[in-house]
């Protein structure tokens, strides 16, 4: 988990963008760890996964809009980890965190990166 986390932050803090392939890539390596090991997360990787599948969404619409031969491969990528974000927050609500602090955790996290 800490490894995608620190991958996600070594990405963000690019100049460059990487290619179709890498972010591929790297999807594939946090759908493999959801698949594994989800219902395992405690409440702080939850909330690390989180901003992982929330960025990759967001990545992966910004993609989406530029028509390219990837097209239809980003749009799959932002519905797959829109899933997995819904389900990570209402994995978080199990921990007793409403919506509210589920933001305020969120936004530390994006600080910190």
């Amino acid at each position: 988990m800490q490894e995608l986390f620190d991958q996600l932050k070594e990405y963000l803090n690019m100049d460059t963008e990487i290619s179709f392939e890498e972010f591929d890539a790297y999807y594939k390596k946090v759908l493999d760890f959801l698949n594994d090991k989800w219902t395992t997360l405690n409440e702080e990787d939850s909330m690390n996964m989180l901003f992982i599948l929330d960025n990759l969404k967001s990545n992966s619409d910004d993609r989406a809009k530029r028509r390219g031969k990837e097209t239809k491969k980003y749009q799959k990528i932002s519905k797959r980890t829109e899933i997995w974000a819904a389900a990570i927050i209402n994995r978080l609500r199990e921990f007793g965190l409403n919506d509210e602090e589920i933001s305020k955790r969120y936004e530390a996290i994006y600080e910190a990166v």
